[in-house]
């Protein structure tokens, strides 16, 4: 069993298969492999949950808002992905998000793998006294700004609500996969994990992937298979797939590719929580309130999420308010809001056969025919204005840094200028019935038209959810790892037999 990718998702599919299965399983990561947690090999950046390591980042960049800034699309190259660098917010979303993807579980079953994801990953709850002074200036603002206190950010069937949120980190420590998955079955001789290696393509065979190809440490390495697990995000699964000559054929033969199989949707359907960001100066008051708690104490970037409603219930807003330093050490806020519920869609394409080549990356923000994204942004941002006003978080905030943190109602061209990411990517190998639909697997994961070959991770995702998505990626990748390791039930050898 050959797993390319050891990120987020790849961890948690080779540690299940490890664990319930017979199977050898090699897990080939393009990034460093630190080793398990105990060992102390780690990089003090990405232990560290109080900010964003900008580390062992694959460089991805891409456009914005058509006509606007290019953005960086930051993805982590290490063992356990993602969760190894990102803010550390667990929320799980809306339970019924989850059933339109069409995997086989039942309420019950999301929330059991939501709750097993959150007790690997050591998910615990800021309490109100770990709020920053700015952290709980900004929970209070959004309760005097109508969105009600509550305790359910990790609740399936919670509502419009703001509160601290439930993060991966015990003892600072930003809880990646690595550590809450791979760490309990590393002395297993049947894993073998082989770092610093990039995935060239996977070799077909008709409908058989028959071996990966490696580039390691600059020479090629092949590693041969029964099954090949794609685990390498939004990004990087299309990636492998196109290069392997799996996509849209008329894009494949135009960068030289050799289609071995047309599936159109390979690549499409890339979707994101598109997000406008308040930017401001910390106010001297403020200032003076963030050294007197940082000096008994850590001060971190990240730690309230509020739930809010523009146009689509339950709610389909997130408010994620951070602090950040500037280049002269002072601070600065932000008042970030996300679109839930994105309706915009882009895509990937390669730009060359080289896997060290950057891809071609354009999300197609806000470019729903209906105008419905920006509209809920709109929304988002009149509400954060309110916020800034608001007693509890007015004296906290000096100077604004945008023109749509300045005090009159910001057009279109100030709304894109503000514009930004909530760091999701997903859906370029989505899961469906129809390949001509734009469907590149099937419920279980298996890319249509081939035996043995599965992707498990966020680029399967066909419509982002309403959450912070590694909770959601771990759960989903677990709930698929297990479904493999399961035999499907064997017919009873008396059931067809005919009556005497």
């Amino acid at each position: 069993m050959a797993v390319l990718g050891g990120g987020t998702a790849g961890a948690v599919v080779a540690a299940r298969l490890i664990e319930l299965t017979p199977w050898s399983v090699t897990v080939i990561e393009a990034g460093p492999d630190y080793g398990a947690f105990a060992a102390g090999g780690w990089p003090a950046d990405l232990l560290d949950a109080l900010t964003l390591p900008d580390t062992h980042d694959w460089g991805y960049r891409g456009a914005g808002v058509p006509g606007g800034a290019e953005l960086t699309f930051e993805r982590a190259r290490v063992i356990g992905g993602c969760s190894a660098h990102n803010g550390c917010s667990q929320t799980t979303g809306y339970g019924p998000d989850y059933h339109r993807w069409g995997l086989s579980w039942d309420d019950k079953q999301v929330a059991q793998a939501m709750r097993d994801a959150a007790a690997a990953l050591r998910v615990r709850a800021y309490s109100d006294d770990e709020l920053t002074p700015f952290q709980a200036a900004a929970m209070e603002a959004m309760v005097a700004c109508g969105i009600p206190r509550t305790d359910d950010l990790d609740d399936l069937d919670g509502g419009v609500g703001c509160g601290p949120s439930p993060v991966n980190n015990p003892d600072g420590v930003r809880w990646n996969t690595a550590f809450g998955f791979l760490d309990p079955v590393r002395a297993e001789p049947r894993l073998r994990v082989l770092d610093h290696a990039v995935v060239d393509h996977v070799e077909l065979d008709g409908p058989t992937a028959r071996r990966a190809h490696i580039r390691r440490h600059d020479r090629g390495v092949t590693v041969e298979a029964e099954r090949f697990i794609l685990c390498g995000g939004a990004y990087g699964s299309a990636e492998m797939l196109l290069r392997s000559g799996i996509g849209p054929a008329s894009e494949l033969a135009a960068v030289g590719i050799r289609p071995r199989l047309d599936l159109p949707g390979v690549g499409q359907n890339l979707h994101d929580h598109p997000t406008v960001e308040l930017r401001f100066t910390a106010s001297e008051e403020l200032t003076r309130r963030l050294a007197e708690y940082g000096g008994t104490r850590p001060v971190p970037d990240e730690q309230v999420i509020g739930k809010a409603r523009a146009a689509t219930d339950p709610y389909d807003l997130h408010l994620f308010p951070w602090t950040e330093r500037d280049r002269d050490g002072g601070w600065i806020c932000v008042l970030p809001v996300a679109c839930l519920t994105p309706h915009s869609r882009g895509a990937l394409r390669l730009a060359s056969t080289d896997p060290t080549a950057k891809p071609f990356i354009d999300h197609r923000y806000l470019t729903d025919a209906e105008g419905a994204d920006l509209a809920a942004l709109r929304d988002g941002v009149d509400l954060c204005r309110r916020l800034v006003a608001s007693k509890p978080l007015a004296p906290l905030l000096a100077r604004p840094l945008n023109a749509v943190s300045a005090d009159r109602s910001p057009d279109d061209k100030a709304l894109r200028a503000a514009f930004g990411h909530y760091w999701h990517p997903v859906g370029t190998c989505a899961i469906g019935d129809d390949p001509a639909s734009g469907a590149v697997v099937d419920t279980t994961g298996r890319v249509h038209g081939t035996d043995n070959l599965w992707v498990i991770d966020a680029s399967i995702v066909p419509t982002i959810p309403r959450a912070t998505t590694n909770l959601p990626v771990v759960a989903v990748a677990d709930h698929l790892a297990r479904a493999m390791a399961t035999p499907p039930p064997q017919p009873d050898p008396l059931e067809n037999r005919a009556c005497a």
